[in-house]
């Protein structure tokens, strides 16, 4: 994909640019929207699961923990939901011109992804407000921020082609991240599921991402190494597929679209 989008970086960088100016250019508040909508989640289940239900999240404080989950979420249902609709509403462009047309819904992944490392900034401050030790295995976070990025992609390509071909998708999509979330360890532990339940669960790589980004940064302890393998493979194989198939339709896109 770099080596194809490389003669093609400028346009790149004009559709991220692009992007970020729809999204923020008259807004109140601006980019602090990317601080909002993970702290406003978290708050929200701090305070249902926290004040109201009373249930318990390890030893640590609620704020960590749903935060920890949040935002990784965040960033990958903002991609993918960016991407579902990206080719066919910029139907203009894919219709007149050719551009490698990973463009467009990667372009999503990278506004997201600039969200994501400013909401990042705040963890690392909540991390530090409630004194939490940082220890070695806090680098782990950032091949794990690798894994998350190659799949979100991946799943950005395969529903912006899906798409394309069958309309329908934009609304089985919010049906599907509705199901991923809750197929997710956002608002629970994985360790409070029954072991029957759990080889299921992991076929999601979004729960080893998300699990093993609390397990590093706020309990301080080390990943599996044959689970992150296996995960790593698994996403790995699940991008060359796809990216394969992407680009191999991609020039009917005009005609289909």
């Amino acid at each position: 994909m770099v080596k194809r989008l490389y003669a093609y970086k400028d346009l790149l960088f004009v559709f991220i640019w692009r992007e970020f100016l729809i999204r923020y250019k008259q807004t109140t508040i601006g980019i602090l929207w990317a601080i909002l909508q993970p702290l406003s989640l978290m708050l929200l289940f701090t305070f249902i699961f926290g004040v109201v239900l009373h249930t318990n999240h390890k030893d640590y404080p609620y704020v960590l923990f749903f935060y920890a989950g949040v935002l990784p979420w965040t960033f990958f249902s903002g991609s993918t939901n960016f991407a579902v609709s990206s080719l066919s509403s910029n139907f203009n462009l894919v219709t007149k011109i050719y551009f490698p047309r990973e463009i467009i819904p990667l372009s999503g992944v990278a506004i997201n992804l600039i969200d994501y490392l400013i909401g990042l900034l705040v963890y690392f401050v909540l991390l530090i407000f409630y004194r939490t030790p940082l220890t070695w295995n806090f680098l782990w976070l950032f091949p794990l921020m690798a894994m998350l990025i190659v799949y979100t992609t991946s799943i950005s390509f395969f529903l912006a082609a899906l798409n394309v071909y069958y309309r329908d998708v934009k609304l089985a999509s919010a049906f599907l991240l509705q199901f991923l979330f809750f197929a997710t360890p956002v608002i629970y532990s994985i360790d409070t599921v029954e072991n029957r339940w759990k080889t299921l669960l992991f076929l999601n790589p979004l729960v080893f991402i998300v699990e093993n980004m609390r397990r590093v940064t706020i309990e301080g302890r080390g990943i599996i190494l044959w689970q992150m393998a296996v995960e790593l493979l698994g996403i790995i194989v699940l991008y060359l597929i796809i990216y394969r198939i992407f680009i191999r339709i991609e020039r009917a896109f005009a005609d289909v679209i």
